[in-house]
């Protein structure tokens, strides 16, 4: 997860302050030292990804880049096409993911309503 939002905040080639503190707590909520947050800052061509197995921990990913993606109150266009990409390689419709960037395009600069994100899930849900 880690990895991935590191490499989701280089692709515009603008890494913001906020994007590093939203790393960073996730860093620390997930029990991971700083200083191998730095090195993979540093260092992101080295970093290899590897999509989880379960749905819910699939899911889990697309939010924190979907709140990444956010964090700046810019969505890229380059964020846009790796939320595709990287949302895809995780097992997610283009219609869902579509829908997800929507969602948070309409709330770049508020808080994302949670049932709102339910809503899409369900309506995706086999």
């Amino acid at each position: 997860l880690i990895k991935l939002l590191v490499l989701f905040s280089k692709s515009d080639n603008r890494f913001d302050d906020k994007e590093l503190v939203y790393i960073l707590n996730v860093a620390q909520h997930l029990g991971i030292p700083q200083h191998y947050i730095e090195s993979m800052i540093r260092s992101p061509e080295q970093l290899s990804l590897e999509a989880p197995r379960s749905e819910q921990d699939r899911m889990s990913i697309m939010y924190y880049l979907l709140f990444l993606m956010k964090i700046d109150r810019e969505v890229s266009d380059e964020e846009i096409q790796l939320v595709h990409h990287f949302g895809f390689k995780l097992g997610f419709s283009r219609s869902m993911i579509n829908d997800f960037i929507d969602l948070i395009k309409e709330h770049k600069d508020s808080r994302v309503p949670t049932d709102a994100m339910l809503n899409i899930i369900l309506k995706y849900q086999n």
